[in-house]
C-alpha cells in the first residue's frame, strides 16, 4: 500500500495557509510516500479574490525547489478545477498549457452560487432540493468533460447545508438522486476514470466524499479506481483520515488507489 495525498493546498492557492515546504515537510513527518498539490483555479467565481489563479511561473519554481529540498517525498504538479460551465473552453486552454500530471475536476458554483453561500444557495430551498439541484449540476459538470483524472468531493452540498436534521441525514447520499448521480457515475466509469474519496468530509459530514452509498454504486457500475485526498490547507489536515478512507473503500470492495505522473496512471492495491 501506497500511502498519498492527491488534495492539497498552499499559500499558492487564494485560501491555503501553509508553504509548500511546510506541507513537505509535514508530509514526511507523517509517513506519506506521495503527495500531489492541487492548487485552485475558480474561473469566474463572483466573490472577490476567489478567481486568483497562483503566479503560475512562481508556483513552479516553488515546486522545482521542493523537489531539490525534499528528494524522498514524491511530489506531484495538479489543478483542482473549479468547472465553470461558461469558461470551459478558456479552462481548457489553460490546463493545456500547464505541465501537469494530475487534473482533480471540482464544482464549487451552482447556478452561478457557491453552495459555501449558504444564505444564497439554500434559501428558500428544502434538503431535497438544494441537494439535488447540485446532484444534477455535478452531473452536468463531469459528464461535460473527458479529459480529466478523478472527480472531486461529491456531496459538496451537504458540507454546508442548514437545516436541522439527523447527522446521518446529512451527506447527499444515491438515494437523493439516483439518476443523476448514476448518470455521473457511468461517466467516469466509462472514460475509465478515478473517483477522489475527499478525507474532510469525515470531520463535517461523519463520512468521506462521497458517502459510502455512492462509493458502493460506483463500484457495482464497474469503477475500480480511486484517488485519496485530505483537501487540506493547513498543516494539521495534512494527509488526514487518508488510511481511514482507505480502509473504509477496501471494506467496500474498492480494489485500487491511483497516482499520476504526465498523466499517466499508475495502480497500487488498496
Amino acid at each position: 500500500m501506497r500511502l498519498m495525498d492527491y488534495h492539497v493546498h498552499t499559500i499558492h492557492s487564494f485560501d491555503g495557509r501553509q508553504t509548500v515546504e511546510e506541507l513537505c515537510a509535514r508530509m514526511l513527518a507523517l509517513g506519506a510516500d506521495e503527495v500531489c498539490l492541487t492548487e485552485h483555479i475558480e474561473p469566474g467565481h463572483p466573490e472577490p479574490g476567489v478567481d486568483r489563479p497562483p503566479v503560475w511561473d512562481d508556483w513552479l519554481a516553488n515546486i522545482a525547489r521542493a523537489w531539490e529540498a525534499f528528494p524522498t517525498l514524491t511530489l506531484r504538479v495538479g489543478i483542482e478545477i473549479g468547472d465553470n460551465p461558461l469558461l470551459r473552453k478558456e479552462t481548457q486552454a489553460l490546463l493545456d498549457s500547464l505541465p501537469l500530471d494530475f487534473r482533480l475536476l471540482s464544482l464549487h458554483m451552482v447556478g452561478g452560487v457557491d453552495c459555501y453561500d449558504a444564505a444564497v444557495y439554500y434559501r428558500g430551498k428544502t434538503r431535497a432540493e438544494a441537494y439535488r439541484e447540485y446532484a444534477a449540476a455535478k452531473a452536468e459538470s463531469v459528464c461535460a468533460w473527458e479529459d480529466f483524472d478523478s472527480v472531486a468531493h461529491i456531496g459538496y452540498v451537504a458540507r454546508y447545508a442548514p437545516y436541522q436534521m439527523e447527522p446521518s441525514e446529512r451527506p447527499l447520499q444515491h438515494r437523493d438522486a439516483p439518476e443523476e448521480l448514476d448518470a455521473l457515475l457511468r461517466h467516469i466509469v466509462r472514460l475509465d476514470k478515478c473517483l477522489e474519496i475527499n478525507t474532510s468530509g469525515y470531520d463535517s459530514l461523519g463520512c468521506p466524499m462521497p458517502h459510502p452509498s455512492i462509493i458502493r454504486r460506483y463500484i457495482e457500475l464497474g469503477g475500480t479506481c480511486f484517488t485519496f485526498g485530505s483537501d487540506a490547507h493547513t498543516t494539521d489536515r495534512d494527509l488526514k483520515d487518508i488510511r481511514r478512507g482507505m480502509e473504509e473503500v477496501r471494506a467496500l470492495g474498492g480494489r485500487w488507489c491511483c497516482s499520476f505522473e504526465q498523466r499517466r496512471r499508475k495502480v497500487w492495491r488498496l
